[in-house]
């Protein structure tokens, strides 16, 4: 998961937001500070499209929305803390306090689907979760995500 991100797509989204204004911050993230972004509009648009499919929401307080698209070049992870956790229609009914987005190109579907599966993995561990939801500052939260692999 670290290999697909870095500090600038690490964030504290501070006050309440929708997950509508959520998905919309973290797509405008991945765009400022990457060069990954062809067409952000079909990459919000399919990011939203996928959450009327069915909720990201996996549980445990963790959303993993995703998309496939022809909006981004490469894979590419951005990480949000929510100081006020929103509901996802999570399977386990939690309100959501980190969101976990992944967008990249239709043609890389393996590499893909392995981003998604360590991802997953990564947050069953209720250490990582609580490292990451514990953090008070951005710095924390780079530094709880950055040690998680290591």
């Amino acid at each position: 998961m670290v290999k697909y991100t870095d500090e600038k797509l690490i964030k504290i989204i501070r006050g309440k937001n929708t997950k509508d204004e959520i998905l919309e911050k973290i797509v405008n993230l991945i765009d400022e500070n990457t060069d990954l972004v062809i067409d952000k509009k079909i990459f919000l648009e399919n990011i939203m499209e996928r959450e009327k499919i069915g909720s990201t929401g996996i549980g445990m307080g963790i959303a993993m929305p995703h998309t496939r698209c022809e909006g981004v070049k490469d894979l590419v992870v951005s990480i949000a803390l929510l100081e006020t956790p929103v509901d996802f229609g999570a399977i386990d009914g939690e309100l959501i306090k980190i969101v976990v987005l992944v967008g990249g190109p239709k043609e890389k579907g393996q590499e893909y689907l392995k981003v998604m599966s360590s991802i997953a993995r990564i947050f069953r561990e209720k250490e990582n979760r609580d490292n990451i939801k514990t953090a008070k500052t951005e710095e924390e939260l780079i530094k709880s995500i950055m040690e998680i692999e290591h």
